[in-house]
């Protein structure tokens, strides 16, 4: 029996997506609040949470989807410090290039390529816990094709999928408040059924950091002060 034999969901994958850490490139809505130094460490801080706490849970395989900038590997952008302390060097891939439905869309082929279902997460979005994990997979375990987990601004933090459909993903307005509304209609308008979590927030907006803080605390208090890497 293999290590992913083991796993309670041994046919799905995790992806999660993260942008290379680059000062000045990332959480580029909160610098003003918290300068570039400020966002970039927030930035690694998020990675590190979210991927051991979803790895910890040992409920399918979980890798780095990485998005490198500019589109250039300068620096050896997959292998940053942030990616391999925590991560096999086998689990990380590059993100395609394009908008986020491109690359989206990309990871989501490849994964099923060797994968019966593939869920997205982003690496700001540490709300996303092992039993939100959980019901997503195990509703695609049960034949769901698509699985959505709101986010509170109006996206999601989480997607999961059995298949790639083109209206989750082309010229949607990313970034905005109108993403979840927008890919509801569009399934709806292409008979596409789908299951939706509860909301979940993300961490975008200054008014995020004070729960982002309190989660990261307590996941400290827990693991009596090791354990999960939060910056």
């Amino acid at each position: 029996m293999n290590s992913n034999e083991k796993m309670e969901f041994p046919s799905g994958v995790v992806a999660v997506f993260a942008k290379t850490p680059q000062r000045g490139a990332v959480k580029t809505r909160l610098q003003p609040l918290l300068g570039e130094d400020g966002a970039l460490s927030l930035h690694k801080s998020l990675i590190q949470f979210v991927f051991s706490n979803l790895e910890a849970a040992g409920l399918c395989p979980v890798e780095f989807w990485v998005a490198v900038g500019d589109g250039t590997l300068e620096g050896d952008s997959l292998h940053e410090d942030v990616f391999t302390s925590i991560c096999n060097i086998r689990n990380i891939f590059e993100q395609a290039a394009g908008d986020l439905g491109a690359r989206m869309a990309g990871c989501a082929r490849q994964v099923l390529q060797r994968a019966e279902y593939v869920v997205l997460v982003g690496a700001d979005c540490p709300s996303v816990d092992a039993d939100y994990l959980r019901c997503a997979l195990g509703h695609l375990e049960a034949g769901a094709d698509i699985v959505i987990g709101p986010a509170e601004d109006g996206g999601y933090v989480l997607l999961g999928l059995r298949g790639v459909p083109d209206c989750l993903f082309a010229e949607m307005p990313w970034g905005t408040a109108d993403v979840l509304e927008t890919t509801r209609a569009r399934l709806r308008a292409d008979g596409l059924g789908w299951i939706e979590l509860d909301p979940r927030w993300d961490v975008d907006r200054p008014e995020d950091l004070p729960r982002w803080e309190a989660l990261r605390r307590s996941a400290a208090e827990r693991e009596g002060g090791g354990g999960v890497a939060v910056g």
